[in-house]
């Protein structure tokens, strides 16, 4: 082959590799739009699951150490003990001068000593109740051992064996009339469950002051729960009390939650006029010159209507956010005090508010707390000031 011949040659494997670089070029040009078209690469795909991954891995890291590091909703669970205390001995005090004819042989009309209509009071050891008040005896010291009991449960002493036998008896005694129930009495009786794996006398309460005193001593199990003393491991205790405060957490949305939706299917609460009438009713309307001056202009009460409505369905959403956590505990804790006031139900409203404190930070309660001290501290010190004696009254 001649050298002419063989720079011929050259040329054309030049052309023809040119040629060949072109066409992959062009054909990988076409192939990788072709990928761009898809849903996503492999490469997009594999980052797209690890974040998802360590998204999943960090929530359920957080909410593993917020169940096991510290006992939560300390201080708002002493309100809630103080505040449900109290409802319990206002609702037994208040119908103190009429339990025989509520709930005793006086009652015999309303036909539930002979058939309950509550499925509780037909249920060991809440029969024991109904067993009792069958006399007036025995219905009079239903209601000394709920006064003891109630009083016993306020200040907090011996909580944990208190609540035993005083959600027996408080069972026992909503279920002799259903009649003059309400529906803070079906979610009491459902948080004393949740609460009895809760530390409700931590602080805030004659428990505290006396496992302060006794947190260095040791003894037996039955002799440390006689002091208040903690009787299981840490980390269980811990477990179940936060366990217990998610439980009644979730049971109180599911009450606001519902309520709300079921009045967003009601027609006054519809076009704003919801809240007008049980307040010009005999039966709810309390205060009626009251109750004239907060039905007097008409936007508010629709504003307060469709505020209610939107307030409670969304209330476990609002809880999020800080913000949002406020403004719903506002407007939820005052929906209750204008009930509580102006339609004359204080023990339904008092309740709901105690359950509510729970959602209110134990850093809040502690503010609270020390500003009351200081302005009690203030009155007492104003008291006990001796009163200036002016000049021209001086011997």
């Amino acid at each position: 082959m001649s050298v002419q011949e063989g720079g011929v040659r050259e040329v054309a494997d030049g052309v023809t590799g040119g040629r060949a670089e072109v066409a992959d070029r062009d054909a990988s040009a076409h192939e990788e739009p072709s990928r761009g078209n898809g849903v996503i690469g492999d490469a997009g795909f594999v980052s797209v699951w690890r974040h998802s991954v360590s998204g999943i891995t960090a929530l359920l890291r957080r909410g593993e150490g917020w169940l096991l590091d510290a006992k939560h909703a300390l201080y708002g669970l002493a309100v809630t003990r103080i505040l449900l205390g109290i409802t319990i001995l206002g609702t037994t005090l208040g119908e103190f001068t009429t339990r025989d004819y509520t709930y005793g042989v006086g009652g015999a009309w309303t036909g539930q000593i002979a058939e309950p209509q509550s499925d509780f009071i037909a249920m060991w050891p809440f029969s024991v109740t109904r067993e009792l008040a069958n006399t007036p005896a025995g219905l009079l010291a239903v209601f000394a051992i709920l006064l003891l009991l109630g009083v016993l449960f306020t200040v907090g002493y011996r909580t944990r064996l208190v609540m035993i036998p005083l959600f027996v008896v408080w069972v026992g005694f909503l279920g002799l009339c259903t009649y003059v129930q309400n529906q803070s009495d079906n979610l009491t009786r459902i948080a004393f469950i949740a609460l009895a794996f809760c530390g409700l006398s931590d602080h805030w309460s004659l428990d505290a002051r006396r496992g302060k005193r006794f947190a260095r001593r040791d003894g037996n199990v039955l002799l440390r729960l006689w002091r208040g003393l903690p009787v299981l491991p840490s980390w269980l205790s811990v477990l179940a009390h936060n366990l217990g405060i998610v439980v009644l957490g979730a049971q109180i949305c599911f009450v606001y939650s519902a309520g709300g939706l079921f009045k967003a299917g009601g027609e006054p609460w519809q076009d704003g006029t919801a809240v007008y009438a049980p307040l010009q009713t005999a039966q709810f309307g309390t205060w009626p010159i009251l109750s004239d001056i907060a039905t007097a202009w008409g936007p508010a009460v629709g504003m307060a209507t469709i505020g209610t409505v939107v307030i409670q369905s969304a209330f476990p959403l609002l809880l999020l956010r800080r913000g949002t956590r406020i403004l719903a505990l506002m407007v939820i804790m005052g929906f209750h005090v204008a009930i509580g006031v102006m339609m004359g139900l204080p023990w339904f409203s008092l309740a709901m508010i105690a359950l509510d404190a729970i959602f209110v930070r134990d850093r809040s309660w502690r503010g609270f707390a020390r500003r009351a001290e200081t302005l009690w501290r203030r009155v007492v010190s104003d008291a006990r000031r001796e009163p200036l004696v002016p000049e021209d009254d001086r011997g």
